[in-house]
């Protein structure tokens, strides 16, 4: 269907189910329903790690009730808790890979259960990676770095992240790093819609879905948990958390978490370092209403890995690393010593804070707000040699090197981010029919992007400061030396309306929504002869509808239609000049991806067998493709506008409650079809590119997940099967299919003493040892010369750069309640 005919039809069904909304007549509302206590004490089993340490923190005389799922026909079967004087555990299908879904449209979740029983330090992009929509290219074992996510062929970019209803995304191009931002112990669920964004969220970089984290909550008695890991590459890690209980008779329950972890490459010279905190309070009222704080802080020191492009991973596989001596202390020259790794760093700090708020007016009448901040400060470095003569910007100026000709310097590329906003929004319920929600999210951000050139000391080729300032080369003159340096201060007004709808005892379920997002960018570029000021002011309209049916209790179909967006990157605002004074990008404003998705699905929530099926199929204009690229050594992104595309597949899901001497196995499978609609300029001439398979994105993808546990001695273990993926918009270079494993095993004791359910577990990845590239860090327009549409013939492209599979890998892990 052409792009906007099916955006006039969604806003002709947003109006109609809207008017008939309207039109039905009012019953009488429901009593006011008091379930903040039953809802909390839920969370009380699920804060610390073990389940079983779970329990013992809250040491309940029975089990707590837990709140069903939300009902198809008649109530859904709830999750199972089994508890005794010693344990606790959940019971989600396959292992917690898997949740009983009620929403009319795609919602794929992992759980407590299956969380903790993965090594501790996992990231939640290794925690995902068996939902059938996600492709993940780790790029290390136990979740230090960052690596690439893909859903449905989107990368991680196009993927709107949340925890506790903040914003997680780069203000500026989107990118998300999962390193940074919640430790696994504190984790209690991760929930992606692929394919749609929820009417309230707070994101502008979600063409592709939502993926919501939620941290668990303070339990409602004192303790808490303690963990102590030990892994290959000589990583060790600890981890405490402090649960307050209940504060007095105030209703504030508070807990406090700190970790560090430290390991070395698993390839090359080089570590990691990490040093994390989590905080979480809450606040309870005996009228249904709750508040909270939700901060997260991490301080990270990463060396980095290089992904090598392809010749240099067919002629050195493995051993394509940056250099563990430094070249001029060998004879070598001072360009070689640019790739010694101390030079080749990823220092980051960030903190994140919200404030999630409920609050009930009337029995009809309800609050929901969500104050929050974000601010993050880091770089990647490079290195490259620099002349006492280059241009700042298109200025020729002198540099005082103390009379050297040319000298090795750090660029690294440096960016400090302050985002604060606000999502406010009033729920009316007028009678047992209708949620109606109306709302406003506003937020303004800046983003401080540079790359100064930074002092080395040419003899040993340590930089004077990994930040590469207060060592900063200047000119003769006394001032600072940069190779780009700019300002964007992002403003977005977000007005949204929306009504959930049940008919026939809540056998059918219509929700529909319609929300504005206006985004007003402004960017000030401080160097010499570039464009001093741009702006970007988009406002996108974003209707969305489902329906859902229940046959009976087991059987639902649903079908659904949303449109989403991302703004373009604040980099494209942006004039760049080299320094030798030539411009290597004009900067202008950009068209926002924008993308029409269908969803028709069928569910089954059976006795013992639970399933899902999702057909979609995505309209896309303005693709914006985030390509990951070096220049001096360091590392940059940058958005390249691939045009339209179109994307169709199924996602399946297959999972069971506890069969056959507590197993729950779980299988998953996608076939994705993901094509370009037209060709993509290269200069003055076309790449023929229509008809091409978009770039990573897999045909078929296919999981197995099997999970053991009695209470005692578990199991759990997953293979995943990628097949092959292109990394160029020709289709002439690609990553071969491939498959990952990962198992994981441990035993629960019983009580002793103060330690509640003591337990011990080991944790093993890629248990063959198989060495593959598992994902695409930069692709590339053509890795061939072509003839392009008008005759000419393009010459290749940048080459195309990987990310490697780590090695097998083990971890042991000591832990306990308390």
């Amino acid at each position: 269907m052409p792009l906007r005919a099916s955006r006039t039809c969604l806003l002709t069904l947003l109006a109609g189910t809207t008017l008939a909304t309207f039109a039905y007549p009012a019953a009488a509302q429901t009593a006011a329903r008091h379930r903040a206590h039953a809802r909390h004490a839920t969370h009380a089993h699920s804060a610390a790690r073990p389940p079983v340490a779970r329990a013992a923190v809250a040491t309940p005389a029975v089990a707590a009730p837990v709140a069903p799922p939300a009902p198809m026909m008649a109530p859904a079967r709830a999750e199972e808790v089994s508890v005794t004087g010693r344990s606790a555990r959940t019971r989600q299908p396959g292992g917690g890979l898997m949740k009983i879904e009620t929403a009319p449209k795609a919602v794929q979740s992992v759980t407590r259960d299956f969380i903790a029983k993965q090594v501790p330090s996992a990231n939640v992009q290794q925690l995902i990676a068996m939902m059938p929509s996600v492709n993940v290219a780790q790029q290390d074992p136990y979740g230090l770095q960052s690596g690439q996510v893909n859903v449905r062929g989107f990368d991680q970019s196009e993927i709107g992240w949340t925890l506790d209803g903040a914003p997680l995304n780069d203000i500026g191009g989107g990118q998300f790093y999962a390193n940074e931002v919640l430790e696994s112990e504190d984790l209690e669920t991760v929930q992606l819609t692929p394919g749609s964004v929820n009417i309230d969220s707070p994101v502008v970089s979600a063409s592709a879905g939502l993926t919501a984290m939620s941290m668990s909550n303070p339990t409602s008695k004192a303790g808490g948990l303690m963990d102590v890991s030990f892994g290959s590459f000589d990583t060790f890690r600890q981890f405490l958390r402090l649960n307050s209980g209940y504060i007095g008779h105030s209703g504030i329950r508070a807990m406090f978490a700190f970790s560090h972890t430290k390991g070395n490459h698993w390839r090359g010279p080089g570590q990691d370092e990490k040093f994390h905190y989590d905080f979480k309070a809450v606040k309870d009222f005996d009228n249904g209403s709750h508040t909270g704080l939700t901060v997260s802080y991490n301080d990270q020191v990463n060396d980095f890995y290089l992904n090598p492009s392809y010749s240099q991973w067919n002629t050195l596989g493995y051993g394509a690393n940056y250099a563990a001596n430094y070249a001029p202390q060998y004879g070598g020259s001072l360009a070689a010593g640019a790739n010694y790794y101390k030079l080749h760093v990823n220092p980051f700090r960030n903190v994140v804070a919200v404030v999630p708020t409920h609050i009930v007016v009337t029995p009809k009448i309800s609050i929901e707000d969500s104050l929050y901040f974000w601010h993050g400060i880091g770089n990647g470095t490079g290195a490259s040699t620099i002349g006492a003569s280059p241009s700042l910007g298109t200025t020729p100026v002198r540099l005082d090197l103390n009379g050297a000709s040319q000298v090795l310097a750090l660029s690294p590329s440096n960016q400090e981010q302050f985002r604060t906003g606000n999502t406010l929004s009033a729920h009316y319920k007028p009678d047992s029919h209708h949620d109606i929600v109306l709302g406003w999210w506003y937020e303004y951000s800046n983003e401080l992007q540079f790359s100064p050139y930074g002092k080395v000391d040419q003899a040993t080729g340590n930089a004077y400061n990994i930040w590469g300032v207060n060592s900063q080369i200047r000119t003769t003159s006394g001032e600072p030396y940069y190779a780009r340096n700019f300002l964007s201060l992002t403003q977005v007004n977000m007005l949204f309306l929306g009504d959930t709808m049940k008919y026939f005892n809540d056998r059918l379920n219509i929700t529909v929504g319609f929300k504005e997002a206006m985004i007003t960018r402004r960017l000030y570029n401080y160097t010499p002869g570039t464009q001093y000021n741009r702006n970007l002011h988009t406002a996108e309209p974003l209707p969305q509808v489902g329906i859902a049916w229940n046959f009976d209790k087991k059987n639902q179909i649903y079908i659904a239609g949303n449109t989403n967006f991302k703004t373009p990157s604040n980099t494209s605002l942006v004039d760049y000049v080299n320094t030798s004074g030539k411009f290597t990008q004009f900067g202008g404003p950009s068209q926002p991806e924008y993308s029409i998705e269908e969803e028709l699905g069928y569910r089954y929530n059976g006795d013992w067998l639970i399933g899902s099926v999702s057909f979609f199929n995505y309209n896309l204009t303005n693709r914006q493709q985030s390509l990951s690229y070096y220049l001096n050594g360091a590392q940059y992104s940058q958005t390249v506008n691939a045009g339209g595309q179109t994307t169709r597949g199924v996602d399946v899901q297959l999972s069971t409650r506890p069969i056959w001497y507590h197993l729950r196995p779980y299988v998953t499978f996608e076939y994705l079809h993901s094509t370009i609609d037209n060709n993509i300029r290269d200069g003055a001439d076309l790449l023929p590119t229509k008809g091409k398979i978009a770039i990573r994105s897999p045909k078929e993808q296919a999981g197995l997940g099997i999970d053991y546990d009695d209470g005692h001695l578990w199991f759990s273990g997953q293979v995943k099967y990628v097949g092959k993926q292109y990394a160029s918009f020709m289709d002439d270079n690609s990553v071969p299919q491939y498959v990952t494993n990962q198992i994981g095993m441990g035993y629960r004791f019983h009580n002793f003493g103060y330690l509640k359910s003591p337990e011990i577990q080991l944790n093993m990845q890629n248990l063959t040892g198989a060495k593959f590239r598992n994902g695409i860090y930069g692709f590339t327009t053509n890795a061939n010369a072509v003839k392009g549409v008008y005759g000419t013939t393009i010459a290749a492209g940048s080459a195309a750069s990987y990310y490697l599979q780590p090695p097998f890998s083990a971890m042991v892990t000591l832990s306990t309640g308390f």
